[in-house]
């Protein structure tokens, strides 16, 4: 997102899928870009980027997304771009900061390092919370 990489925990991430067929839903929060229909079950798409206010450069186009489990429900994470599978020995993983480029410490688990690279690994289960679990799904009922 923007001119960052983000890394999500392999364990919460059930598949990758390209958006088609994306339901918007009138008088829902912003970052909520909809549903998806994906094999006959009724997911919700969330925008993280406008979920974290991470500034964007142009129009977003919404292409791909990746789906989540969160509290026992799936939930598609849309994202810029998916680049590949990185594994962090525990000795590569920074503490979070207070804040990383206007996203609190609190929703960041660490700063992974890999090459010349830092990745900031997000807490997807903070930022998709009960409250706003409970918010996509008043506004889908």
């Amino acid at each position: 997102m923007g001119d960052e990489e983000y890394a999500i925990p392999i364990s919460l991430v059930d598949e990758i899928i390209k958006i088609h067929n994306l339901i918007r839903i009138p008088k829902a929060k912003t970052y909520f870009a909809g549903i998806m229909d994906i094999r006959g079950k009724v997911v919700k798409m969330v925008d993280l980027a406008i979920k974290l206010t991470v500034p964007r450069e142009g129009e977003m186009t919404y292409d791909r997304a990746i789906v989540v489990k969160v509290s026992g429900q799936s939930v598609g994470i849309i994202v810029d771009k998916v680049a590949n599978v990185v594994l962090f020995p525990p000795e590569s993983i920074n503490p979070p900061p207070p804040s990383v480029k206007g996203i609190s410490g609190r929703y960041i688990t660490g700063i992974g390092k890999k090459d010349d690279r830092f990745i900031i690994i997000i807490d997807v289960e903070k930022i998709l919370g009960t409250e706003e679990l409970t918010e996509l799904g008043n506004n889908v009922g």
